[in-house]
């Protein structure tokens, strides 16, 4: 029930036009019960009164009444699938717009497959119950009442014997709901390891391919498109006992009504017409009945899906906004890191350890160590990605969590190793982080990113699509574009993590320089396994183990001969000496 209260909200934004379609259905189902009523005197007219002129009307009637009922039918089944088409959308964005306010951990834990099931596949099945579930519900019911009165009204002892089936119908349907919503949750859930799956592979081809792996992959999906089957299987028992247990029911019922009948007509208690008329109305409410009970399976499995789309509504990010948050207005005084430790959420081992740092502005300060000493943590904390376990960070004096993230976002640029490209045109990928940034400014980024040249023999210049994730780029190519893209944002805070790992020796040389014609009136703080590209930054911070082990000029931790040394002389082919 608590996914159905959910949905209430969502529905009563079209309550006018749910109304009308009600509307529209009670019209629908008036007039089955009409067609039905007509019988009466068009076979009296034929059987009893051998009335030729109202045998005509009769005639007439029941096609004029299937006409109105056609123009009723187009508009009810408009108006139920404008909502349902509607509702889904608003979902759809919902969804979309939360997925984006989740902290980073959400995308950590979560399979990106399973999220994407949840956004097509359970929302389709939410989509399809809320346009067939009112139509059949709302309208089935309507047909049944109205076409019981037409019952009652010609005999009321036979109307409560057709009616015996509902308390029948009810026990059905009780029972074989839970099987019904239990199958469908799981065979959802199944279904996001499919779609998790597919994008794995999809993604990973060339690791499939490289290491031969096509047959265990296959293996692995048939495995879990073996347990889809099985718990669909589960649902369509469920699905496929309820209608002929139904028929079985109404067979039953139309028996005693047949019986009893016969004997009133034999008695001349009854009319032929009354007869047919009531045996007419049965059968036509018969339908209505057996569509009420298929629809338990739709809603069973609409709310399946409802279950699992609110369970995402309902995750909150772990890295809250205060609601007194102050907008960030660009770096004045420096960053400092005091007592700063951090783990990842679901992890035992700590990323950082009590990390003490200051970073005055205007300062270039590289961070160097081993992979996994903790390098990228301090950048994902500096975007506020997540938030410190224990100390804190002051930036310009004021702890970093005072700040709203999106103004502080706004002036930090960063560039990744792994470059990460919408499928968009070249310019609009350069142009993310500063929205209504016109040609000539992306021009000038691409220049300091050394990437005019290749961009200006591309056919289509800045408006060249780059396809899914960019691919239509090499790798030095998409790295160029992405520098281009945090030059353009014009950040008072630069973060560069292995900013020119995919470049060659030449061009790293050029965008190296080129992003140090960049330094001056910034605070940089550089990432990078190539210590080379260190050796011009006023500070230089070595990691080790999540704890600052040594800090200092270049010069300085050479003659030191400690870890940054040792790393140094190995990248410089030369024997490390021992420390």
């Amino acid at each position: 029930m608590e996914s159905l209260k959910r949905l209430v909200p969502y529905l009563r934004e079209h309550r006018a036009r749910f109304l009308q379609a009600c509307l529209v259905m009670v019209g629908v189902a008036a007039l089955d019960g009409a067609t039905v009523y007509v019988l009466k005197p068009g076979i009296n007219s034929i059987f009893e009164r051998k009335d030729p002129r109202l045998l005509l009307a009769v005639v007439l009637a029941i096609p004029a009444i299937f006409l109105v009922k056609l123009v009723l039918v187009y508009a009810q089944t408009y108006l139920i699938n404008y909502i349902g088409q509607r509702i889904a959308q608003r979902l759809r964005e919902e969804l979309f717009a939360h997925l984006h306010t989740l902290s980073l951990d959400f995308f950590w834990r979560s399979k990106s497959g399973e999220v994407l099931s949840r956004l097509t596949n359970d929302l389709n099945n939410l989509q399809q119950g809320v346009q067939f579930v009112p139509l059949f519900l709302v309208r089935d019911t309507l047909k049944v009442l109205i076409l019981l009165g037409v019952m009652f009204y010609i005999n009321w002892q036979f109307a409560l014997i057709a009616i015996a089936a509902i308390p029948m119908a009810g026990g059905v349907l009780a029972v074989l709901g839970r099987k019904l919503r239990s199958s469908s949750r799981k065979g959802q859930e199944v279904m996001g390891e499919i779609y998790h799956r597919f994008q794995e592979s999809l993604q990973g081809m060339l690791v499939v391919k490289a290491f031969n792996y096509e047959a265990e992959a296959a293996a692995k999906f048939k495995a879990e498109s073996d347990a889809f089957f099985g718990q669909m299987m589960r649902y369509f028992r469920a699905t496929a006992l309820s209608g002929p247990l139904m028929e079985f029911l109404g067979s039953l019922i139309m028996a005693a009504i047949v019986y009893q009948a016969g004997t009133e007509i034999f008695q001349a208690r009854m009319t032929p017409g009354d007869f047919f008329t009531f045996l007419g109305a049965f059968f036509m409410a018969y339908a209505p009945i057996k569509n009420i009970t298929q629809t338990n399976s739709q809603v069973q499995l609409a709310l399946a899906g409802a279950d699992r789309i609110f369970d995402i509504l309902d995750e909150k990010p772990s890295v809250q906004e205060r609601p007194d948050a102050v907008r960030f207005g660009g770096l004045r005084e420096g960053v400092v890191f005091e007592d700063v430790s951090f783990r990842y959420p679901g992890r035992e081992s700590w990323a950082l350890r009590h990390i003490s740092l200051t970073v005055k502005a205007g300062e270039v300060v590289a961070l160097a160590g081993p992979s996994g000493s903790g390098k990228t943590t301090l950048v994902h904390l500096l975007l506020r990605l997540f938030d410190p376990v224990e100390g804190r960070i002051l930036v310009d004096g004021k702890d970093l969590r005072d700040y709203s993230s999106q103004s502080l976002r706004a002036h930090l640029g960063l560039v990744t190793q792994d470059t990460i490209l919408f499928n968009d045109t070249l310019g609009a990928n350069v142009g993310v982080g500063r929205p209504g940034a016109g040609p000539e400014d992306i021009r000038a980024a691409l220049r300091v990113a050394d990437a005019s040249e290749f961009v200006s023999h591309l056919p289509a210049g800045l408006d060249t699509p780059l396809g899914d994730r960019g691919l239509r780029l090499s790798g030095g190519q998409r790295q160029r574009i992405a520098i281009a893209r945090a030059v353009l944002k014009n950040p008072s805070l630069l973060l560069l993590d292995e900013a020119t790992s995919n470049l060659d020796t030449g061009s790293e040389r050029s965008v190296q320089q080129a992003l140090e014609r960049l330094y001056p009136g910034r605070t940089v703080l550089i990432i990078a396994h190539r210590l080379a590209t260190l050796q011009n930054a006023h500070r230089i911070v070595v990691l080790h183990r999540g704890e600052v082990a040594e800090a200092g000029p270049h010069a300085e931790l050479l003659a030191k001969g400690g870890i940054y040394a040792t790393l140094y002389r190995y990248q410089q082919l030369e024997p490390a000496e021992p420390s």
